[in-house]
């Protein structure tokens, strides 16, 4: 950290002219916070190593959301559950979706957006009320003489039409039960949280307050004989019906796809503002580093930093390799790639200057290749598997979907290690709010744990 800051960190006649930001995954950015709070004593900021700023990528981001909502929606027991997740990847015969979402992150994302698309096509059909894809869409009447922009308004309220019965009940959003918990005071899940007031935790009972949660704990629990209830997770004896796990499944990828097509846009506003629905899903499948990331993301973004640092971590996210709009990925994703691309160069040479030689003429090997191909017009590769048509596993998808009536299918779903909750945010709030205020960021750096909550 302290050579990096002598690399990267701009000084002027010795003094830190401006913090840069420090990205990486989260282990990266634990570590970071772990170097700056072992010199947190030191005089200057620069000593202090308050010269980054770190933060978590948005590559990561997607790669362990999407492992959160597999721990939710997908398991290999689920074979002979019609229209799971593993009955499709068995049905498309999806071989190179297997092991951990970690090692085959693309082939998992491929079948939950196959799975989306088609899940888009029935709801779009649904609201129509039409069989199948050959019924006849009721366009308005004047469809044709309408200008381009109000065509697309005609599309986007009915998409507008559809996500609202999905998304809202009545007036309130899937997340309102979850943000009345969060913001009342008096709810059990508050109780060791919301009687801090000017960094004492207060008794309930009497004018006592202590700097520590547990030394209130153990007062209430000694003084007051106050036991606070633990609440046992019992295996839920409701039906778990199938359209509750569709519904589920519906609301959880179009999250992921959000925060994906935020990245290919180069949309950083968005791509930080999902950090909020993402952080209840990384709490309930115990996904704590990427919980207390997100947590951490959302205060950088919502009064930690100045206006201009927070315009700077929301637009500096992304990176354009090969131009054209739509065509950016995230910074960490294109640090993997020339890891990967280094390691393929560097095999087979062991010392550091041999390793550092061959990494300097990868790229210009990767240019010399191109150009050599492009004189010799050299033909396309040959022995490569073609790819399976996505448009034909949609409408296998799709097809399967609409037979089973899934969307509306009272089926009891037999595979107990899958979730069938038709809102997955409504039992997210379990010590929600104690993880929040002990990873409550109050400074840029040091941000590890509260050590009082």
């Amino acid at each position: 950290m302290k050579t990096l800051s002598d690399l990267f960190v701009p000084i002027k006649d010795g003094d830190m002219v401006e913090p840069v930001f420090f990205g990486g995954d989260r282990l990266t950015d634990e570590r970071v916070n772990g170097a700056q709070c072992a010199m947190k004593n030191e005089n200057s900021p620069t000593e202090r190593l308050e010269g980054f700023i770190s933060k978590i990528e948005d590559f990561h981001r997607l790669m362990n959301f999407l492992e959160a909502i597999h721990k939710l929606t997908y398991d290999t027991g689920s074979g002979r559950d019609p229209c799971t997740m593993y009955y499709y990847r068995n049905l498309l015969n999806a071989r190179n979706v297997k092991g951990h979402v970690k090692n085959s992150y693309r082939p998992y994302k491929q079948l939950f957006y196959t799975v989306l698309d088609a899940l888009c096509i029935v709801h779009f059909l649904n609201h129509f009320h039409l069989a199948d894809l050959d019924s006849e869409i009721p366009f308005p009447d004047n469809f044709m003489q309408m200008t381009n922009e109000d065509k697309i308004d005609w599309l986007n309220e009915t998409c507008r039409t559809i996500l609202k019965g999905e998304f809202f009940d009545n007036e309130d959003d899937i997340f309102s039960s979850l943000r009345k918990i969060l913001e009342d005071p008096n709810h059990e899940e508050n109780y060791w949280v919301s009687c801090r007031q000017n960094q004492r935790f207060h008794c309930h009972f009497c004018d006592r307050n202590y700097a520590c949660v547990g030394s209130l704990k153990a007062h209430e629990e000694r003084v007051h004989n106050y036991i606070a209830r633990v609440q046992k997770k019992t295996q839920s004896k409701e039906q778990r019906k199938l359209k509750d796990y569709i519904s589920m499944l519906f609301k959880l990828i179009l999250i992921h796809r959000n925060l994906d097509e935020a990245v290919d846009m180069g949309d950083g506003e968005r791509s930080t503002r999902s950090a909020k629905y993402e952080l209840p899903i990384y709490h309930k499948t115990g996904k704590t580093k990427y919980t207390i990331g997100s947590i951490h993301l959302t205060a950088l973004v919502s009064g930690l930093l100045s206006p201009q640092q927070t315009e700077r971590l929301i637009a500096n996210r992304f990176v354009n390799v090969q131009g054209g709009a739509n065509n950016n990925i995230a910074l960490d994703e294109y640090l993997e790639m020339l890891n990967r691309d280094s390691k393929i160069a560097c095999r087979g040479h062991q010392t550091k200057e041999s390793i550092l030689k061959h990494s300097k003429e990868y790229p210009l090997l990767v240019e010399m290749t191109k150009h050599v191909e492009k004189i010799s017009s050299a033909s396309v590769r040959k022995g490569f598997h073609h790819l399976p048509s996505y448009t034909a596993d949609v409408q296998l998808v799709l097809k399967d979907l609409l037979e089973r009536n899934a969307v509306q299918s009272e089926e009891e779903i037999k595979c107990k290690n899958l979730i069938a909750e038709r809102n997955p945010f409504d039992k997210c709030a379990s010590k929600l709010s104690t993880m929040i205020q002990r990873h409550n960021p109050t400074s840029p750096y040091c941000r590890l744990k509260d050590p009082h909550v």
